[in-house]
């Protein structure tokens, strides 16, 4: 079943668009949570990004089943960000979900956060907590980080400098206002196939369309052991290469905000201190590029990781928290 985009009715309240590739086994957990859900005026679009598992046969028979279920295929691989902005870009509804193709969602997720958009007209994006289970459903860990608030800041120039110094991926899990996500660069990728900051540049000039909010509930289970997870092999040179290509990409996306100049100008004095200056989680990524660059046969890295483990041992208390 592949209908043509043409033929989608429009209308519905929220989209919930899903970018999936080999989640035949966990998929239809995610669409029972999905289809459970309070609030039923939405559709659910699927792209299946050339999977080579079974996963056209599970969203096929769900499609069957229920009419709001609408399944894509793409012929060729797109790639994480090409397959996410595929699906954002055939969307109708007023507001999207981006939802992920292995995760859980509470009955209440889209009930809750239409209310936090609907209280706040000019918000671009609502989210709320999430926490980590395993493949068995189970949760390990709660995800603490709260740095937007239930209210909205007062300026965009201060949601986007808010976004840039303290955004976090777990944001893109939220409802988006349709209207402000068609005036974004989607989910495009600084280079090639890269994934690097894709979530967070998404976030950034979602910030820069309107205001952001973060309710303090728990309303989604966030699988563990996605893409983003893992730290993908590159030389020292390549990983400089990846970072400056970052860096332009922010500085593009001010670039082409409607942003005053005076506050464009703020925004980039911000993006290069913190580009130069105090961007930790870049800088612990180079450090462990540089590592595996002098350490191929990992003699070092079995050292310190004997000598980190026995840290934790000390400091965690039995805790996962």
């Amino acid at each position: 079943m592949n209908p043509s985009i043409d033929a989608l009715d429009s209308g519905p309240q929220v989209s919930i668009a899903i970018a999936t590739y080999n989640r035949a086994h966990l998929i239809d957990r995610t669409l029972d949570s999905l289809l459970r859900q309070t609030v039923q005026d939405f559709e659910i679009l699927i792209s299946d990004d050339a999977s080579s598992d079974g996963s056209r046969e599970v969203c096929e028979r769900y499609a069957a089943a229920d009419p709001r279920v609408r399944y894509f295929r793409n012929d060729e691989r797109l790639g994480l960000g090409g397959n996410c902005s595929r699906v954002l870009s055939m969307t109708h509804g007023e507001f999207v979900i981006l939802a992920g193709d292995d995760d859980i969602y509470e009955a209440d997720f889209l009930e809750r956060l239409l209310a936090e958009m609907r209280r706040f007209p000019s918000l671009s994006l609502a989210a709320c907590r999430v926490d980590l289970i395993d493949q068995n459903d189970v949760v390990v860990r709660e995800m603490s980080h709260q740095h937007f608030a239930a209210e909205p800041l007062a300026s965009r120039l201060r949601n986007a400098n808010r976004m840039l110094w303290c955004g976090y991926g777990n944001l893109m899990t939220g409802m988006y206002r349709r209207e402000s996500m068609m005036r974004t660069l989607l989910y495009q990728p600084i280079i090639a196939d890269e994934w690097d900051e894709i979530d967070l540049l998404f976030l950034f000039e979602m910030a820069l369309q309107g205001g952001v909010v973060s309710i303090p509930d728990i309303l989604l289970h966030k699988r563990v052991g996605g893409i983003s997870s893992k730290i993908p092999y590159r030389t020292f040179g390549k990983a400089l290469s990846v970072y400056a290509a970052a860096g332009r990409a922010y500085a593009a996306r001010i670039r082409r905000s409607a942003l005053p100049g005076w506050q464009k100008a703020l925004l980039y004095g911000s993006l290069a201190f913190r580009w130069t200056f105090a961007n930790w989680e870049w800088r612990r990524y180079l450090a462990y590029t540089l590592l595996v660059t002098i350490d191929p046969k990992r003699h070092v890295r079995r050292h310190l990781r004997r000598l980190w483990e026995k840290r934790l041992l000390r400091e965690a208390g039995g805790s996962t928290r």
